[in-house]
């Protein structure tokens, strides 16, 4: 059936047609599947003119607090308070296990009754431009009574972003990917591996630093060696750690933060270092979702998303979809990612497709591009 300029002369009869063809299709499709929908220009006068009638929502807030609940979750207020099933802790904790597993709640007590809201985000369809159809399950806690329905919702300017960064010593292919990250106004945070006082590299290492801090970058530290720190003496992590990262601050390289190798860390490492890198970073297979809490705490994990993590292209883009698109839908969600090299063929690393698909994803979703330096400032009270 063809969508394509249904819009123009009947837009009720194309949003009905296209809500047929969402429900029927919903067991099969993937997750935000692309539908080729028209764009439309202006999405507040739509939803105005078009979608609130033939949702029947009307204009103001009903009294009877089951029908007000639906009308402030389908009009997207902030009633509702949008959570992750798991809460905070996950960020830190275990974190998600695979992007299947991303619910979204809200929840709110309206005239002492409970309400519960959980959003199918896994099952969003595209309505138009920048516009998403979204079913939800909402329950009255305190009645029992529940009801399946839908909003429209659309990415609005929030503080919900990605929190995107690099390990290791690939300067040279981070490097060759500058303009990339420019096209699409993303700013990452490269942990720079080595050392600046001895060997060949230290031309190169300077090089790239002041090039990636001139471009609006931010960088951290991941030790000299790349060494399990859980192994190696106290005197050994304080050479590979602190005293190493003191030489580029001496050279005019600042650090904002300090990635472990191999993700691996104890309590202890991440108080003597917590002086002199206002954050230090764990790294895992796991889905996290940074809010201000955790990120006042001074440590989190990052999500991995190298290719050995991903083998599958689709589950890749299917996956990165759906977890970037949760992030914006609760308004304040900053999703933390790290990857290594930049290459088609690196195991721990990044293809540069896969890299311009986040990229343009994030952008498309009007997500925000944070670095350590800039949640710093911002969460802080920098």
């Amino acid at each position: 059936m063809k969508l394509i300029g249904l819009h123009k002369k009947h837009p009720a009869a194309f949003l009905l047609t296209f809500l047929a063809v969402f429900i029927m299709s919903c067991a099969t499709r993937p997750p935000i599947a692309p539908i080729p929908i028209p764009e439309v220009t202006d999405p507040e006068l739509v939803f105005k003119t078009i979608y609130r009638p033939l949702f029947l929502l009307p204009e103001e807030e009903p009294r009877e607090p089951f029908e007000r609940a639906l009308w402030n979750i389908k009009m997207n207020t902030p009633l509702f308070e949008k959570y992750f099933k798991g809460g905070a802790d996950l960020a830190a904790g275990p974190g998600i296990a695979g992007a299947g597993n991303i619910t979204v709640r809200g929840r709110a007590l309206i005239d002492g009754n409970e309400f519960r809201v959980t959003y199918d985000l896994a099952n969003a369809a595209i309505a138009g431009r920048n516009i998403f159809y979204i079913p939800f399950f909402l329950e009255d806690l305190t009645n029992g009574l529940s009801r399946h329905a839908g909003l429209l919702w659309s990415p609005m300017d929030e503080p919900s972003g990605i929190l995107l960064s690099f390990d290791d010593d690939h300067w040279y292919a981070w490097r060759q990917h500058f303009d990339m990250f420019d096209r699409y106004g993303a700013r990452v945070t490269f942990f720079i591996q080595g050392c600046l006082e001895l060997g060949d590299d230290r031309e190169t290492i300077a090089d790239f630093s002041f090039e990636a801090l001139r471009r609006g970058h931010d960088l951290g530290f991941h030790t000299i060696n790349h060494y399990d720190l859980r192994r190696v003496s106290r005197e050994t992590f304080y050479a590979e750690t602190i005293k190493a990262a003191r030489a580029f601050s001496r050279a005019g390289i600042p650090f904002s933060s300090f990635a472990f190798p191999f993700g691996f860390s104890e309590p202890w490492m991440r108080e003597t270092l917590a002086p002199v890198f206002p954050f230090t970073r764990g790294y895992g297979t796991n889905i996290r979702f940074l809010d201000a809490r955790t990120i006042s705490s001074g440590y989190f994990v990052s999500t991995a998303i190298d290719n050995i993590v991903f083998p599958d292209e689709n589950r890749f883009k299917n996956d990165i979809r759906l977890i970037l698109f949760a992030a914006k839908f609760t308004g304040s969600s900053i999703v933390p990612f790290t990857t290594h090299d930049i290459s088609d063929t690196a195991q721990w690393g990044i293809t540069p497709g896969r890299l311009e698909f986040l990229l343009r994803t994030a952008r498309d979703f009007r997500l925000r591009f944070y670095t350590y330096r800039c949640i710093q400032q911002l969460y802080a009270g920098e």
